[in-house]
């Protein structure tokens, strides 16, 4: 697979020592789509009355922090990586740090975890925000794949707290949401390698690209048995006495 990208990604070395399939090509550029042409499983919700409340993506942040893991983590933000036909749900934990460096004194550090049951003890629902678990189900059980193919790529994340980081050097103690749905992200943003390693991260994607999205499986012609005899070298009576003139 080559891969044509501005930015190296953690899997890009793997080129070199599995060589390179130009036919197959990736073209890696990041595009954060516009929140009005999210697929409709991606869009926020309102709770009502009706029953009309946030999908799974938006409800996952619905949760607080533990009293007894206030001292460790102020706060914690999630997102969703779209790999290769499934979805990977992460969880980004935050806490403070002294740093005179900078004008707030504090500096906001941001540890990335996959380990769901690490963050069912941290955290807690708000009110009634409904189950986290059926929300992580929900998303783990949906047909992605159509997803996938929309976006024309192997690789999109919902980042359900894309900017705290940048917000936080601004305003000390922000405590907001930002959603951004980007497409051919860098994985190494979000350590991915956690979940796969390089190796196994670039085989994926070339799988994927190749057999879903890029060249696929080779169309299956099925061919009548008469022809079949015929491509073979035989003739109707190759398998029988031909009969003799008299």
């Amino acid at each position: 697979m080559l891969i044509l990208t501005r930015k190296k990604d953690y899997y890009d070395g793997v080129v070199g020592t599995m060589g390179i399939d130009k036919t197959l090509v990736y073209t890696r550029e990041p595009l954060e789509v516009d929140e009005k042409d999210y697929p409709k499983f991606f869009k926020r919700g309102r709770y009502s009355w009706r029953g009309t409340k946030d999908t799974p993506f938006i409800s996952l942040a619905h949760h607080d922090i533990k009293t007894e893991f206030k001292k460790k983590y102020g706060y914690y933000g999630h997102f969703v990586v779209g790999f290769c036909g499934k979805f990977y749900i992460g969880w980004k934990l935050y806490h403070e740090v002294d740093d005179p460096n900078i004008i707030a004194g504090k500096k906001l550090i941001t540890e990335i975890t996959y380990d769901f049951e690490l963050i069912k003890k941290i955290i807690k629902p708000r009110g009634y925000w409904g189950n986290i678990t059926d929300d992580v189900e929900n998303i783990k059980n949906l047909d992605a794949l159509k997803y996938f193919r929309d976006f024309k790529a192997p690789v999109f994340v919902y980042d359900g707290d894309f900017e705290r980081k940048e917000l936080y050097t601004r305003m000390r103690n922000i405590n907001r949401n930002v959603e951004k749905l980007i497409v051919n992200p860098l994985l190494k943003d979000y350590e991915f390698y956690k979940v796969f390693d390089s190796f196994q991260a670039f085989q994926e994607i070339s799988m994927f690209m190749g057999g879903v999205l890029g060249r696929g499986e080779k169309e299956i012609i099925e061919v009548e048995d008469k022809y079949k005899i015929t491509q073979h070298g035989f003739d109707k009576w190759s398998f029988r006495k031909e009969p003799q003139k008299k």
